[in-house]
């Protein structure tokens, strides 16, 4: 089987990136693995030079993606042979410049392949489709995105974006990577203040307000009893100067309770990891999946306190160690699931377990290889 991804890697570093990367580098190998043979081909188009530029209208994007179409157009025609060729495709959000996008790509690209495989990583196109797409979007989404052979999805919860396009076979493929087990030995004594970290695109869709809305609760009702350290890029200036601001004027006590440590590469992230008692990710992102910080914070052995929203419950485990709230739950809430996380005790080894269980990446790149496959069937 010949594969041609045409999607971005890292930088810049997010879910979506990571998992493409990921793919790249060890779907051949997997395959092997498992006494089959996929080709993989990679296009990065490479539109996004950063975080901030992710969903931007750039001209320079244009150039850049019918540049990359015509390395994917000559990269099929040197693999033309039996068989042909798969095209590997992760569709949109709900972002009108990135399903013009789209379109361009497909358009261009499809009519040459022999297969389509459209991975779903982000959610929210079907919904946008319905209320804010205009006629002509509609019809030209559905026509350039419609009946591929395979669509791919995280989980059955976030399956009703890819129905929209009535594919041929929707396959479940859980995200996964590679998290090596913390260097801690065996379970430390609880430390008198407890250590929260929020990890992931400072925003406020992404929970960091809300995250510290609750240290203010936290630090009014218990003061000194729990620190919040916060790591990532900011999803907006505005944002920033918010998140800023709040910790300046320090009515609620956030200065002495609350550091931002910064956009953090892998080495910085996983010290952060290892040296936070808990992970709170109060997310209520439109385009939100199965973030890749939740499962990273499972593999390092870490209680998680997150909202109800898309695919997130189904990720977690049944225990107390990890807590649930209403994505848009009151700071009070959202104070008192830490706190009933924190009273749970020692994990003991339970997220990790769970984490290994279901979201290595060997056991992501085995069901792709799966239902790579089913495109041949």
């Amino acid at each position: 089987m010949k594969l041609l991804v045409f999607a971005q890697t890292p930088p810049p570093v997010h879910g979506q990136s990571v998992m493409v990367r990921t793919l790249v580098d060890g779907l051949g190998g997997a395959a092997r693995a498992r006494g089959t043979e996929i080709k993989v081909v990679h296009v990065n188009p490479a539109l996004s030079r950063d975080a901030a530029d992710v969903g931007r209208v750039r001209i320079g994007k244009i150039f850049a993606l019918w540049a990359a179409c015509w390395r994917a157009l000559r990269a099929r025609w040197r693999g033309r042979g039996a068989g042909g060729m798969t095209l590997y495709y992760v569709p949109a959000p709900g972002k009108r410049p990135a399903v013009w996008r789209d379109l361009m790509v497909m358009f261009a690209l499809r009519p040459f392949f022999t297969r389509l495989v459209l991975h779903w990583h982000a959610v929210g196109l079907g919904a946008w489709l319905e209320n804010k797409a205009r006629a002509p979007e509609r019809w030209l989404a559905r026509l350039a995105l419609g009946r591929a052979d395979i669509a791919i999805v995280l989980a059955p919860e976030l399956a009703d974006d890819a129905m929209e396009f009535a594919p041929r076979r929707v396959c479940v493929v859980p995200n996964g990577i590679d998290v090596f087990a913390s260097q801690k030995q065996g379970a430390e004594p609880a430390r008198v203040i407890c250590r929260l970290l929020f990890l992931g695109l400072c925003g406020r869709e992404k929970g960091v307000f809300a995250a510290l809305d609750a240290m203010a609760v936290l630090e009014r009702e218990t003061p000194g009893a729990f620190e919040l350290v916060v790591a990532g890029a900011f999803a907006s200036e505005e944002e920033e100067r918010e998140f800023n601001a709040r910790l300046a004027t320090d009515n609620a006590g956030l200065r002495k309770c609350v550091r931002y440590a910064g956009p953090a590469d892998d080495a910085e992230k996983h010290a952060l990891y290892d040296g936070a008692d808990m992970f709170v990710f109060p997310t209520h992102y439109a385009h939100e999946a199965q973030p890749l910080v939740l499962i990273e914070a499972m593999a390092h052995d870490l209680p998680v306190v997150t909202t109800h929203w898309r695919a997130i419950p189904g990720m977690l485990p049944e225990c107390p160690h990890a807590q649930v709230v209403g994505a848009h739950a009151s700071a009070e809430k959202l104070a008192s699931a830490i706190r009933d996380a924190r009273a749970a005790g020692p994990v003991n080894g339970i997220m990790r377990a769970h984490y290994e269980k279901h979201f290595t990446r060997s056991k992501h790149l085995a069901t792709l290889v799966s239902a790579l496959r089913k495109t041949e069937e």
